[in-house]
């Protein structure tokens, strides 16, 4: 029995030259209901288009790409799973995707658009073809009609307020309607609107390298994932996907989805398995849009999984850099190599918050807000600018990023953060800069992943941070190493993080934590001590400049920060006309520069 379609003129518009000939025929006879049989018979046949889910490795799973892992969205990965498991042993007349999909369609009437709809509706869109011998045509027809007015009113989404949203219903269902259906004409003309969707995502919400900004980092794979998926369509397009400007910024986000991730391969700042590891995606990306040098570092960087792990070869000679500083996405990574168990620093800066995050061998020591709390003569000074950066160097010696942000009460926060590469030892310091003498206390907390103890030492104020393993001995530098000395301040472990506490009186402070990172030198014997900076033949006071000896084994640095206005100043000997000097102390006792900021 012939099934048919109740359509109206203007749907009957829908159908192209390339529809069915049998479709055609009753057209031309003025039919406006064309034989659903003779619909299914030619989606079932057609070579061309390819189903989207034999264009990806694993693309039976391809729309959970980059989903958080949590309650919601597990039930929504589930149900994302069931549509494509109803139709890989579907049979006609089966009932449980039609009453899915009804009930799908009554539940998202007249609903704003929301991720987990933009992500649904993605996903119905992809399994059309195939479920035109699942459903009835009816349902069908509506299940159409209803991305059709999606795409529609996607219009309305900015990429300012629902960046993945905008690029699912704006760009991915579109390009993937056109894709399917060429054979229909207004699915056909969307492939025009959701390129240029797609390219105005992919130049505007990454950096003109392909990094996203520090507030839309949280979305960088789920948009890696979408972007993926369309990416794919590409040869079964006239136009492709996206314009060659947004390519250029695919290629390199896939570069930057590997430079952002931990040990375990889940993303950095993720927690509570937000952002979890989905190989096929990275093996998708890196087939579509990796260069070489993105498959070499992918041997390096991912947990060892085929096709990466054969990839370990690559010549070195072509990689990128592995420390990178984006002031327009206000992120920084300070690494010194490209190595999964290395240490790797993650800084973003948006507006008035930094967050760090620190990785060493298989452990996170902290991943969050390095919080901070100033106040002056009792009174506090809250932050009445944006965190600016003021200076970044990478060199063979240093990864280095110096911030600076304004408080309340005429004070100013310029914060150094220092990766030393051959050294190893990390360097992170607060300045709280003001004009007038007074009586200042400072609290920063680092917040310590689970699973991360402080353990501090009986008699001086040193500790080792240790996860699965010792990973860094942390020095308080202007502390006195021993606590006999009951000078105000201490570094502890609390229920925030690790906390450091200093007060002083003057115009200026200096809060520094000194973190050893070479396993080998934590047995080894070690102090630290506060230096007399001179000039003049004059002892400075300590909100002036500051000066820090750090001695561990055999290895020693010297440690130098000018508070108030540069001069030509002397500590041990040597002079310093900077306003920052980090040096290491050779052999023969000479000082060898590692930074210098002017």
């Amino acid at each position: 029995m012939q099934h048919a379609v109740g359509l109206d003129c203007c749907e009957a518009a829908l159908w192209h030259k390339s529809a069915p000939r049998g479709v055609r025929r009753a057209f031309r006879r003025g039919e406006f209901s064309p034989r659903w049989d003779a619909w299914k018979k030619h989606l079932a046949k057609r070579s061309k288009p390819a189903d989207p889910l034999r264009l990806l490795p694993g693309g039976r799973g391809a729309m959970c790409w980059g989903l958080p892992e949590g309650t919601s969205a597990g039930r929504l990965s589930t149900f994302l799973r069931q549509i494509e498991g109803w139709l890989a042993t579907s049979r006609s007349g089966n009932p449980s995707p039609q009453s899915q999909l009804l009930c799908w369609l009554d539940q998202w009437a007249g609903s704003p658009p929301q991720l987990d709809y933009a992500l649904q509706a993605v996903a119905w869109g992809r399994t059309l073809p195939r479920l035109a011998a699942a459903v009835s045509p009816r349902a069908w027809w509506a299940l159409l009609r209803h991305l059709l007015s999606a795409v529609n009113d996607a219009a309305a989404i900015t990429l300012d307020d629902q960046p993945l949203v905008h690029q699912l219903l704006a760009g991915e269902l579109p390009l993937t309607l056109a894709y399917l259906f060429p054979e229909i004409t207004p699915c056909r003309r969307l492939g025009r609107s959701g390129r240029q969707a797609l390219s105005l995502g992919l130049m505007d919400l990454l950096d003109g390298k392909g990094l996203p900004h520090a507030n839309h980092l949280a979305l960088l794979r789920p948009l890696l994932a979408c972007w993926t998926r369309c990416r794919a369509l590409r040869g079964g397009l006239n136009g492709g996907c996206w314009a060659a400007a947004a390519e250029a910024q695919y290629r390199w986000l896939v570069g930057h989805a590997l430079r952002l991730c931990r040990h375990d391969g889940t993303q950095v700042f993720a927690h509570d398995g937000a952002a979890a590891f989905h190989p096929k995606l990275f093996a998708a990306a890196l087939r579509l849009g990796g260069s070489a040098a993105d498959r070499g570092i992918a041997a390096r960087m991912l947990p060892p999984q085929p096709p990466w792990s054969a990839w370990k070869r690559t010549r070195k000679a072509a990689w990128p850099k592995p420390a990178l500083h984006s002031p327009w996405a206000a992120a920084a990574v300070l690494s010194p190599k490209w190595s999964r168990s290395g240490e790797r620093l993650t800084v973003v800066y948006p507006r008035q918050s930094v967050q760090l995050e620190m990785a060493c061998g298989d452990d996170v020591l902290w991943s969050g807000l390095w919080e901070f709390e100033v106040r002056f003569d009792g009174q506090p000074a809250a932050p009445n600018s944006e965190w600016d950066e003021i200076c970044w160097v990478s060199d063979e010696d240093v990864d280095y990023l110096e911030l600076e942000i304004g408080l309340s009460g005429g004070l100013r926060v310029q914060r150094h953060l220092l990766l030393a590469r051959q050294d190893r030892f990390l360097l992170l310091a607060d300045s709280i800069l003001g004009d007038r003498p007074g009586v200042i206390n400072y609290r920063g907390i680092l917040p310590l992943c689970r699973g991360i103890a402080f353990r501090g030492m009986a008699a001086t104020r040193e500790g080792v941070l240790v996860g699965r393993k010792r990973r860094a001995l942390v020095l308080p530098l202007a502390l006195p190493e021993w606590r006999s000395d009951v000078r105000s301040g201490e570094l502890v472990q609390t229920a925030a993080g690790l906390e450091l506490f200093q007060a002083a009186e003057g115009c200026r402070l200096f809060a520094p934590l000194f973190f050893d990172l070479d396993r080998r030198r934590m047995t080894r014997r070690l102090t630290w001590r506060q230096l007399t900076v001179a000039q003049s033949l004059t002892v400075q006071p300590h909100d002036v400049a500051v000066g820090y000896r750090v001695a561990i084994g055999k290895r020693q640095w010297l440690i130098y920060r000018s508070l108030a206005q540069r001069g030509n100043r002397t500590l041990l000997g040597h002079n310093v006309a900077h306003e920052m000097l980090i040096a290491r102390f050779d052999r023969s006792g000479e000082v060898e520069t590692l930074l210098e900021v002017e």
